[in-house]
C-alpha cells in the first residue's frame, strides 16, 4: 500500500449515497457459484457487516465488496473495495494477496461495532474484533451503553509434580514488565484436542517436555467474570518422563522445579503474579 499526502480541495464533487455491490460466492468444484446483491443507503461498515452475515452460515463461502459507478461513457462498472470476484484468476501479486485475505476473512471476520451494523439487532452481540485466539463482542443496552465481552475456548493449567516439587515455566511476558516470572504450564483447549485432559497433556509437553502417566482434574475457575465466561480447568499429575519441549514463537520459557517453600517465597517476592497459577495452587493445596 502507498500513502501520498494530497490537497483536500483536489476533488470536484462528493456523493453521500454510495451504491455498493456484494458478491457472495460459494465454492462449487473448481469455480464459485455467485450471488450478487446491491446495497443502498448504507456506509461501508454496514455493507461489510451485511456481507459477513450473508456468508456466515455457508460452507466454504467468501465475500467481496465493490462500489458501483459509471464511467465517462455512462457504462456501469465496479471499483473493488474489499476482495475481488473469486472466479477471476489473479493477474498479479496484489490480486493473489486479495484472494488469500478473502479466504482468511471466512474464519476471522472484520470487527463491526453494533452501532455500525446493517439494521442492527441491538440485543445481539456483534463481533468487533477477531483473531485466531479470541474474539471481542459488543452489545448495547436500553440506555445506549456498550458492553464488551471476550470470547474464546476454555483453557487448562497443569500442576505437574516431581516428588514435592512442581514444574514451572520461567520467563518474561511483555504485558507484565521486564522481570521474569514463574507460571504453571497452561494454554487454550484447541479444536483438535480430544478432551481437556488431552489439552493439558499437550500444553505440559510443549512448554516443559514433561509427561505424566495420568492427569486428574481437581477444579475449574473463571478468571475474569467481568469480561469473559472462559473457564480454566486445573489438572494435577506426577511426571513420569521428560522429552523435548516444543515452544511456540514468543514463548521464551525455561523449565524449573520449585518446592513448597520456594513457591511461597516466589509469591511473597512478587515473581508469581499470574492469577491462573495462584488459583491453581490453591486447588492443589486443598487436595
Amino acid at each position: 500500500m502507498d500513502a501520498i499526502e494530497v490537497d483536500e480541495r483536489d476533488s470536484t464533487w462528493e456523493d453521500h449515497h454510495p451504491h455498493f455491490r456484494v458478491y457472495v460466492q460459494e465454492r462449487s468444484g473448481d469455480s464459485y457459484s455467485t450471488e450478487t446483491v446491491d446495497l443502498f443507503d448504507a456506509d461501508v461498515l454496514q455493507a461489510i457487516d451485511w456481507a459477513q452475515r450473508a456468508v456466515a452460515s455457508r460452507t466454504d463461502a467468501v465475500w467481496a465488496l465493490a462500489l458501483v459507478g459509471r464511467d465517462s461513457r455512462a457504462l456501469r462498472g465496479l471499483t473493488w473495495l474489499v476482495g475481488m470476484d473469486a472466479n477471476d484468476p489473479p493477474s498479479d501479486e496484489h490480486e493473489i494477496d486479495l484472494r488469500l485475505r478473502m479466504a482468511t476473512r471466512a474464519t476471522r471476520p472484520v470487527g463491526v461495532p453494533s452501532r455500525d451494523q446493517w439494521e442492527p439487532d441491538r440485543s445481539a452481540a456483534a463481533v468487533v474484533h477477531a483473531n485466531p485466539w479470541f474474539t471481542v463482542t459488543e452489545t448495547i443496552d436500553d440506555t445506549d451503553r456498550s458492553w464488551f465481552r471476550l470470547r474464546s475456548s476454555d483453557s487448562v493449567i497443569v500442576a505437574a509434580s516431581i516428588g514435592e516439587r512442581l514444574v514451572f515455566v520461567h520467563g518474561v511476558r511483555d504485558t507484565t514488565g521486564p522481570e521474569p516470572r514463574y507460571e504453571l504450564p497452561s494454554g487454550a483447549i484447541d479444536p483438535d484436542d480430544d478432551s481437556a485432559a488431552g489439552a493439558a497433556a499437550r500444553e505440559l509437553l510443549e512448554e516443559t517436555g514433561a509427561v505424566c502417566d495420568e492427569l486428574v482434574q481437581v477444579g475449574t475457575f473463571v478468571a475474569e467474570p467481568g469480561v469473559s465466561d472462559v473457564r480454566t480447568h486445573v489438572f494435577v499429575g506426577n511426571v513420569a518422563e521428560h522429552r523435548g519441549a516444543a515452544l511456540e514463537p514468543g514463548e521464551d520459557w525455561t523449565t524449573v522445579e520449585l518446592g513448597p517453600d520456594e513457591v511461597d517465597a516466589a509469591i511473597a517476592a512478587g515473581t508469581i503474579t499470574d492469577g491462573a497459577t495462584l488459583a491453581a495452587l490453591l486447588f492443589v493445596r486443598r487436595r
